[in-house]
């Protein structure tokens, strides 16, 4: 499976000109301090030293519960990873941070990442990611029922549907690629989708599976299909969504040790899923079976 596997959940700028985006990579050179040994980030940590993470706020990944702490899939698999280095929960100093700057803000704001972020070449340049804890096929939106018949992303590009997508995301990606201009909704986030889709004004809305079976469980106008995965346009291969930790370049004995810890608690399928069952991830669905974010970065990976 992992010599065929693409991503790509999100663009590190969404909506950026390539220009722009090869600008921001370049800035994440920031990225690059850390250093590992008795004076780097993972001794410091297991010390028992600050740990300053960010997140940005998206369920089920990583977001804010209305107690104020922070909790989902990804969090919970990396509190128990770092729990099993020593480095224990009130250590951590949690940064609720933008999208936009989990990458760019590593080493200034915030020492690591936990936001269920892809992994992807482009972003394996600059930062130092751990190899996934998730993998998430994409689904479809749809009003209950099903009256349209939808199944997939690509096979709705071969029909008269309107799609719906969220700017800067892949599932944009790939309707720009396949749909005509016209029959694509773009629009900022998921509820302002959900309601061009009751308006009529697109006829499914494509997304990760996690986020649209939250909607559809509030929401009984709405359903969701069976996942799959989006397919490249250009080569016809699967694209597969995979979450993972992310560290400065220069914290790799920290994401080495992660990795470690990640493997062990990934052949425990019964302790993995105990923990991120809640959110909604099963074995079956969303355990990543020994992909490596070398496996999504050949060419990049750090």
């Amino acid at each position: 499976m992992s010599n065929q596997l693409h991503l790509n959940r999100r663009h590190l700028l969404g909506g950026a000109t390539a220009g722009a985006a090869a600008l921001a990579l370049a800035a994440c050179s920031r990225t690059d301090p850390g250093g590992g040994g008795s004076n780097g980030l993972l001794q410091k940590a297991q010390d028992g030293g600050k740990l300053r993470i960010a997140y940005a706020d998206e369920a089920p990944y990583a977001y804010t519960a209305d107690d104020d702490s922070v909790t989902g899939q990804s969090v919970a698999v990396q509190l128990y990873v770092l729990d099993k280095l020593g480095i224990k929960a009130d250590q951590i100093e949690w940064k609720l941070t933008a999208w936009e700057a989990l990458i760019s803000g590593l080493g200034t704001n915030h020492d690591m990442v936990i936001a269920g972020m892809y992994v992807t070449p482009e972003r394996c340049e600059a930062v130092a990611f751990a190899n996934p804890d998730y993998i998430m096929p994409d689904a479809l939106l749809v009003e209950a029922g099903n009256p349209g018949g939808w199944t997939t992303l690509n096979a709705m590009a071969e029909t008269d549907g309107v799609i719906g997508v969220m700017n800067g995301t892949s599932e944009q990606e790939v309707a720009d690629a396949i749909f005509e201009a016209d029959r694509i909704n773009v629009q900022g986030d998921l509820p302002a989708l959900i309601l061009e889709l009751k308006a009529g004004r697109c006829d499914a809305i494509g997304l990760t599976g996690a986020n649209l079976r939250l909607a559809a469980e509030a929401d009984s106008d709405v359903e969701v299909t069976e996942g799959f995965w989006l397919v490249d346009p250009e080569t016809g291969e699967d694209i597969i969504g995979a979450g993972a930790a992310v560290f400065q370049t220069g914290d790799k004995d920290f994401r080495d040790a992660v990795n470690g810890e990640l493997e062990t608690l990934l052949a425990d399928t019964a302790t993995w899923e105990g923990l991120v069952g809640e959110y909604g991830f099963t074995v079956e669905e969303n355990h990543p079976e020994g992909l490596t974010a070398e496996d999504l970065c050949p060419d990049t990976y750090q």
